[in-house]
């Protein structure tokens, strides 16, 4: 099985930070959209126990990547009260919401555009944050 140390998954976490960042003022937030596309890059490399987990923020749902070691939160600096705080932390140790549901990561890239596709006003927006996220992804 193949993990992820500290530094790699904080660089995932970084490289999927900055292409959200880029399309959160389109939208309410890309917490569901890039945790998506993430945890489908992710599994497409061979990583296992990924999954996708959603809890309340105090403004509605948010979302991100868990795997057996890490929480990985690439959309939490759109909180400005959560700014400063790491976008990875251990699954063992409370993270900044808690998970209230978890969700099946999409099983291919097909999958992954159906479900990221609310986040944006149309499907050419789409296609382009996925092809953003699966261009920066470096795993």
């Amino acid at each position: 099985m193949q993990t992820l140390s500290l530094k790699e998954a904080t660089d995932l976490a970084e490289q999927a930070a900055a292409v959200a960042e880029t399309h959160i003022p389109y939208g309410s937030g890309l917490g569901a959209p890039t945790s998506f596309t993430l945890a489908w890059l992710m599994a497409a490399a061979g990583l296992e126990d990924v999954r996708v987990a959603s809890g309340s923020s105090g403004m509605g749902d948010h979302f991100w990547v868990e795997t057996d070691q890490w929480r990985i939160d690439p959309t939490l600096r759109q909180f400005a009260r959560m700014h400063g705080r790491p976008l990875v932390g251990p699954v063992t140790e409370p993270g900044n919401f808690a998970a209230v549901k978890y969700h099946a990561v999409p099983r291919s890239r097909q999958d992954a555009v159906r479900e990221v596709s609310y986040g944006f006003r149309n499907a050419a927006e789409t296609e382009d944050f996925v092809n953003e996220m699966a261009a920066a992804i470096q795993l």
